[in-house]
């Protein structure tokens, strides 16, 4: 285990651009555990735990990754140290907490919980403390911090989910898409140009960009499978993501950031919640 994580991270600082490793979580007989893979499909095992680890996202200098678990109850926030292989838990509150996200500093996590009722976006320090909420409205899911330093998230207005942005302290909230078709996991592209995101515009689940400047939206896939929960690689040259049934087929693809070259770096079984390993400067 030791050398598994030295190799992580190695590869968080050593690795050029576009050859990105890739954490996701896998499941296997019915039990979920974090590995990472690389382009050429090779597999790691990161987590070994009986109850169930997802949705890692690595920190910007790639010494800690932040998680969801089941390992003491209902999901919660833990946080993994690379080096020494150590455990913490970051959150315990009565109720669901997950999409955990770092800030681009990494001192702090951006994550939802319904700790005081409805869906909620929450920040807390990377120690687990100093815990403030952001939103209010009770649907508001799928968090990331962008190097803009403002938040990003999912609420569901009129029924449909829209784009918002919020600073950090929780000031300047602003509605940035309306109209028709539900707009998921919202991520800034690294160059702050364009936002990524999954929705159902056209019916099915599909990954669509939009301009920043001009609104313009660009479909980038269409499959007859769903495609949900992109994200960026650090330099915004590539895009990973699910494609599957959400039961017994579900795969982690790339593309690249205009949608093509799309290829699947896992063949068989239930794979979820893709990030890049994340490289420091």
């Amino acid at each position: 285990m030791k050398n598994l994580l030295i190799l992580l991270i190695v590869a968080s600082h050593a690795v050029c651009a576009q050859r990105y490793e890739v954490l996701f979580t896998k499941q296997v007989k019915n039990n979920d555990n974090i590995y990472s893979i690389n382009q050429e499909g090779s597999l790691k095992q990161i987590t070994n735990h009986p109850r169930k680890d997802s949705s890692p996202m690595m920190s910007p200098d790639g010494t800690m990754m932040v998680f969801t678990s089941e390992r003491k109850g209902w999901w919660k926030i833990w946080r993994m140290n690379l080096e020494s292989g150590e455990f913490k838990q970051l959150t315990d509150a009565g109720s669901a907490e997950y999409s955990p996200s770092w800030s681009p500093d990494g001192d702090h996590i951006v994550f939802v919980s319904s700790r005081n009722g409805g869906s909620e976006i929450f920040t807390m320090t990377k120690d687990g403390n100093n815990i403030k909420q952001l939103s209010t409205g009770g649907n508001n899911t799928m968090p990331s911090w962008a190097s803009d330093d403002r938040i990003y998230y999912s609420s569901q207005i009129n029924g449909v989910y829209q784009i918002m942005s919020i600073k950090p302290d929780g000031s300047d909230l602003s509605q940035l898409t309306a109209g028709k078709g539900d707009k998921l996991m919202p991520q800034r592209s690294p160059d702050n140009s364009a936002m990524l995101y999954y929705g159902n515009l056209h019916g099915n689940m599909e990954i669509y960009t939009m301009e920043l400047t001009s609104g313009k939206t660009t479909r980038l896939t269409n499959d007859p499978l769903m495609d949900i929960r992109p994200k960026w690689s650090p330099d915004g040259s590539l895009i990973v993501f699910e494609r599957g049934n959400k039961r017994n087929d579900q795969q982690i693809y790339l593309m690249n950031a205009d949608g093509s070259g799309q290829r699947a770096l896992t063949k068989s079984g239930y794979n979820y919640a893709p990030s890049f390993v994340v490289i420091a400067d």
